[in-house]
């Protein structure tokens, strides 16, 4: 049995394709033309599958949607990661494009092995192991080891800014504003984008909550600046609305960048211009 992948991929439309591209050659070195596409499944909201070629590595990879000649990589600041563990025949990655998440559904069999690995079976009762193994069989869907720990009695605890030791919660951060910030000294941080890469630009789409741009004079509350290898958007409203993307993928050509406010769609379309006309693999550079 093979390595399944799932993802659940709302923005895709019938026809649109779904694939996975990574850095090993099974998944098509980066290149959208050789990776492994993945085929539509019956459920709902849209979702994709396909069998893995191979038993990945380690490297990376990245999901993309392709529609109408452009193709548009899921918007996560890095690349994704293949796991290191839980990598047995049978189980299912799980994701959802545009997500940096991945879960493991191991397979029945993967679960019975671990459960036998408890050699006695007095070991294994009250586990949530033994007893989802138990309980649901082939059906069972995770599986967790018990361990019991105690503390020494002349164990020092250490205390100080950023340990947590027990006792009644400490606020560390409250979000992105001060708790008690006015509603025009707020400001929201945008996290949700998509983005295409095409010959010679690469167009970023970045969604506005409904009702922030008006219908006329949208232009006129919107703030975008462009430098070599960032840009940032602001959006003067109440609260602001804020996107900053740093560490582009390569150098811009800042004096022909745009961009175009559609209030109508709710959201802004940011067209940056390559210095250099090459293909974008990813939007940023990883750290």
């Amino acid at each position: 049995m093979a390595l399944q992948v799932h993802v659940t991929c709302e923005s895709a439309s019938p026809g649109d394709l779904v694939g996975l591209a990574g850095s090993d050659a099974a998944f098509g070195e980066w290149k959208p033309e050789s990776a492994l596409r993945l085929q539509p499944t019956e459920d709902s909201p849209p979702s994709f599958s396909a069998l893995l070629p191979q038993a990945p590595t380690g490297g990376e990879f990245k999901l993309f949607v392709a529609k109408q000649g452009e193709t548009a990589w899921e918007p996560l600041p890095e690349n994704r990661r293949w796991p290191t563990t839980g990598l047995d025949n049978g189980g299912t990655l799980k994701m959802v494009f545009g997500q940096p998440k991945i879960a493991i559904e191991a397979s029945a069999d993967a679960i019975e092995a671990a459960a036998r690995a408890y050699r006695r079976l007095e070991e294994r009762q009250g586990s949530a192991l033994q007893e989802n193994v138990d309980r649901k069989g082939e059906n069972a869907y995770y599986f967790a080891h018990n361990r019991k720990f105690e503390v020494p009695p002349d164990a020092k605890v250490i205390t100080g800014p950023g340990l947590i030791t027990g006792g009644a919660p400490t606020l560390i951060e409250a979000g992105t504003t001060t708790v008690d910030a006015s509603e025009e000294d707020r400001t929201v941080y945008l996290k949700d984008y998509s983005w295409s890469d095409s010959t010679g630009k690469v167009k970023v789409y970045v969604p506005i909550p409904e009702g922030i741009l008006p219908a006329s004079g949208a232009d006129e509350i919107v703030d975008i600046s462009f430098a070599a290898h960032q840009v940032e958007l602001t959006v003067k409203s109440r609260p602001r609305q804020r996107l900053k993307i740093e560490k582009l993928n390569a150098e811009l050509k800042v004096d022909s960048c745009s961009s175009r406010v559609e209030a109508h769609k709710n959201r802004i379309v940011l067209q940056l211009a390559k210095k250099r006309e090459t293909t974008w693999y990813s939007l940023t550079k990883g750290k």
